[in-house]
């Protein structure tokens, strides 16, 4: 769902060139597979037959898709795992879990002749990797958005609404997607199928817990002066979240959607914060596909 920016001038034929020094694959079959690479980086990165790369020897497939070995530590294209996990610093999929894997964007497992290429490769945390769909959705609405190719920086989506609980004063937040202004319905869908596909409604809880936890004493002292500086401390949080992390970070929204809480300004932060933070189901979203 967050931008990263791509390796620069990365060396896709040196890639293949180092892959396979000793000539399993032909400089032919790497003229092919540059030429695959540069379809895929026009079309961005979506899934179709054309990825397939159809037509090829059925040797080949097989010597890309296990060239991903040589994509580790100590191995010969170590550097190339190296540059890419020095991307960022957090998933750009759920924006908060360190960098530990590498994700194939378009699936190995179906796409193996973009096992190696360097856009096909995503830095992101191990639970994300593991939890995405193995094969691309046949309704272009549900494709994954892509890390590298497909900018939605223009566009302020993410949205947190905050509610406590009337009797036992724990805090409820959910996250959803603005439809904003010049979105196609297929992105607003795309966006709200990442969610989902992410898991993010439950993980946003448990971080929400966690990091509204270590934010008690700058809230208290905040509260000190009133639910208006109380909102005004939420609302800067915001503002800086959003110059560190982005309008789209978990964070940014989260500090938005508890300024527009009363309740949690008039002080019934000091409650919910010794309560876990409920899991709000998001609001059901339909998006229609133009």
């Amino acid at each position: 769902m967050w931008n990263l920016k791509a390796l620069a001038a990365f060396d896709a034929r040196g890639h293949l060139n180092t892959a396979f020094a000793n000539g399993e694959v032909t400089e032919v079959e790497k003229d092919y597979l540059m030429g695959l690479y540069q379809q895929y980086q026009a079309n961005l990165g979506r899934p179709s037959a054309a990825m397939d790369g159809a037509g090829q020897r059925p040797e080949l497939y097989n010597l890309v898709h296990d060239a991903y070995g040589l994509v580790q530590d100590n191995r010969r294209l170590k550097k190339l795992r190296a540059d890419l996990k020095l991307l960022a610093d957090y998933c750009p999929y759920c924006g908060f879990a360190p960098i530990s894997d590498l994700d194939h964007h378009l699936q190995r497992g179906r796409y193996k002749l973009l096992s190696i290429f360097a856009l096909n490769l995503v830095p992101c945390c191990h639970p994300c990797n593991s939890g995405k769909r193995r094969v691309p959705s046949d309704n272009p609405a549900e494709h994954q958005l892509h890390t590298y190719l497909e900018s939605v920086a223009q566009f302020d989506f993410l949205r947190a609404a905050a509610a406590l609980h009337p009797e036992t004063g724990a805090l409820g937040v959910s996250y959803t997607i603005e439809h904003c202004e010049g979105m196609s319905a297929e992105l607003h869908h795309r966006l709200v199928n990442h969610l989902a596909e992410f898991d993010l409604h439950t993980k946003y809880a448990k971080q929400v817990n966690i990091h509204l936890s270590e934010q008690l004493f700058a809230l208290t002292m905040a509260f000190e002066g009133g639910a208006y500086v109380l909102r005004n401390y939420l609302n800067g949080t915001a503002e800086a979240h959003k110059g560190n992390f982005g309008v789209n970070d978990w964070r940014t929204a989260l500090f938005r959607g508890l300024a527009e809480c009363d309740a949690f300004c008039n002080g019934g932060f000091k409650r919910a914060l010794g309560k876990k933070i409920v899991n709000v189901e998001a609001v059901p979203q339909q998006a229609a596909v133009a």
